[in-house]
């Protein structure tokens, strides 16, 4: 028998956790109408209405807005076993306004739906942490993470950096483009660089990576220079410190 989870939302990161999840687990969808669960029913997945819903002795997963938490924590009734947030800036402390015997903050991406997402997570205790581990795993890479301090800046990397590295690879095959390759090979050869280059990432450290290519006076380091005038590297860290103060 399949273990259950409950998934409380519809959007994007609803609906990537949901396809992520359901080869392994019996999932349901609750949302405030049915007018959302078109996509879900598609893929076979139950869904219910918040009316008459209580998450007692269930595993909850919270994927709706995170400004919807005061008025959630009014409708759901009893406790849960296991209640997971992605909830993005809701502290913990926040999310005990419903009740659960455990909690736990992560923040996925939407490649949780090829069961990719890069995972970085933090437990109140330990109490069903294997299960906890398991569910977040089916779905990608999990990283734990010492103390809730650290949760916003590793968030950016696991949940904001997608959007980043997508302005990037629009950026790269665009210049291709712009000296002349067309458009569709442009796109081809940007998705090929980036499948190699996560192989050499993980063998290799950035630098290292970057100066095996660049030689002397040589074609690479002279883009690298251009890049590192126009303030690449700053662009990023300018990126992160205006979306942790959101």
């Amino acid at each position: 028998m399949r273990n259950k989870i409950y998934i409380l939302g519809n959007g994007s990161m609803a609906k990537a956790l949901a396809i992520g999840l359901k080869d392994k687990y019996d999932l349901c969808i609750v949302a405030r109408n049915e007018n959302s669960f078109s996509f879900f029913k598609e893929y076979g997945i139950q869904t219910s209405l918040y009316d008459g819903f209580d998450i007692d002795k269930k595993d909850i997963l919270l994927a709706f807005k995170p400004y919807a938490l005061n008025d959630m924590s009014k409708i759901l009734q009893g406790e849960a076993r296991i209640l997971i947030s992605v909830l993005a800036g809701v502290k913990m402390e926040n999310l005990k306004s419903i009740k659960a015997k455990n909690y736990a903050r992560i923040m996925p991406n939407i490649a949780a739906k090829y069961k990719k997402s890069t995972t970085s997570f933090i437990l109140e205790n330990n109490l069903f942490k294997d299960e906890i581990l398991d569910i977040i795993k089916t779905f990608g890479d999990a990283f734990e993470l010492e103390k809730e301090e650290l949760f916003d800046p590793a968030m950016l990397i696991s949940g904001c950096a997608p959007a980043f590295l997508s302005l990037v690879a629009e950026s790269i095959a665009n210049a291709g483009l712009c000296e002349g390759l067309k458009n569709e090979l442009s796109y081809e050869l940007t998705i090929s660089l980036f499948h190699g280059f996560a192989e050499l990432l993980e063998r290799e450290h950035p630098a290292l990576i970057k100066e095996q290519i660049c030689s002397p006076a040589g074609v690479t380091i002279k883009g690298v220079k251009a890049l590192e005038e126009e303030g690449l590297r700053y662009a990023f860290f300018k990126a992160f410190a205006a979306a942790l103060k959101k």
